[in-house]
């Protein structure tokens, strides 16, 4: 039987011009099976081309939708990690702007299914 496992990974940083990419390390425990995904909190998103990558891979699709009629409101995003993205031990999230706008990021929560 498959167990859920997850992480809560702290960012508390703003991407612009002089630092468009953020990285943290976390660790997954165990052998993680299947689709994962994440949460990730963020505010003044006006472009969707923003990426998020797993271990140097980019998530497939639009990873950060655009909120431009929103001033500095926290918006929660979910986004698929599809298999073979993670592998146990430690792992790399990098979150990377991609256009000239600034944008906040507080937290990701990353989950995850192990077997056993």
């Amino acid at each position: 039987m498959a167990r859920s496992d997850f992480t809560w990974v702290n960012f508390d940083n703003e991407l612009n011009t002089g630092t468009p990419v953020a990285t943290r390390t976390f660790n997954v425990e165990g052998n993680p099976t299947s689709i994962g995904f994440l949460l990730i909190q963020y505010f003044e998103a006006e472009n969707n081309d923003h990426q998020i990558l797993i271990n140097d891979r980019d998530l497939p699709s639009f990873d950060i939708p655009a909120n431009k009629n929103a001033n500095e409101q926290w918006f929660t995003w979910i986004d698929r990690i599809p298999p073979g993205f993670l592998h146990q031990g430690e792992n790399r999230i990098t979150i990377r702007r991609t256009s000239t706008e600034k944008i906040g990021i507080a937290n990701v929560a990353i989950h995850w299914r192990k077997a056993g």
